[in-house]
């Protein structure tokens, strides 16, 4: 029965030099089937590939483009329409849509802020994403969400102390007098030269 290695060794790599000590030792070369280490393993892509990557691209971006400027000029076809009293009227509504988007948005910001504190005096890591998740227009929501999280946290912390974590020196802990007398059994074992 031929034995089998479990792990291929190339032993022209161990092996002394032909000229004896004082020759250097021969370069190591990698095979031709690695790759460098900086260089990505990625898909390439031909040019027929790229073109048509760049052109959907580009397609895209011109249709959004082009919606844009449909909506801006239905809007100055309905501005012409109109008269003076007719254009102040829908320019005062555009301008209350704004103002109400903008303090939405500030106290969205507030309620970001808020819910960060609340987080942190709870000592639980949070980031930008975790608070898009809890924080919305509702304060006594996002209030609730928050408990729901720290509630969570506690009784995560309460499982995790319920566990003894493993000790530093292996799977079981040794208590001083364990690590004492095994002290002085290597003491009285010692040879004295």
């Amino acid at each position: 029965m031929k034995k089998r290695l479990l792990m291929p060794m190339q032993l022209q790599y161990f092996a002394e030099p032909e000229g004896g000590q004082d020759t250097p030792p021969a370069k190591q070369t990698t095979p031709p089937d690695d790759k460098p280490k900086g260089e990505e393993t990625g898909k390439t892509f031909s040019r027929d590939e790229l073109a048509k990557i760049v052109a959907a691209e580009t397609k895209k971006a011109r249709a959004s483009w082009e919606q844009e400027a449909e909506a801006k000029k239905e809007e100055a076809k309905k501005l012409a329409k109109m008269n003076a009293e007719e254009k102040l009227q829908h320019e005062l509504q555009q301008k209350e849509a704004e103002i109400a988007e903008l303090k939405r948005g500030q106290t969205l910001n507030e309620m970001r802020t808020e819910a960060s504190k609340m987080l942190s005096n709870a000592s639980l890591p949070h980031d930008e994403e975790l608070l898009g998740l809890i924080v919305s227009d509702d304060a006594e929501a996002t209030k609730k969400a928050i408990a729901v999280i720290t509630n969570f946290a506690s009784q995560i912390k309460k499982e995790n102390a319920r566990q003894t974590p493993p000790s530093a020196g292996g799977q079981f802990s040794a208590d001083k007098t364990t690590k004492q007398t095994v002290a002085e059994l290597a003491k009285k074992n010692r040879i004295i030269n």
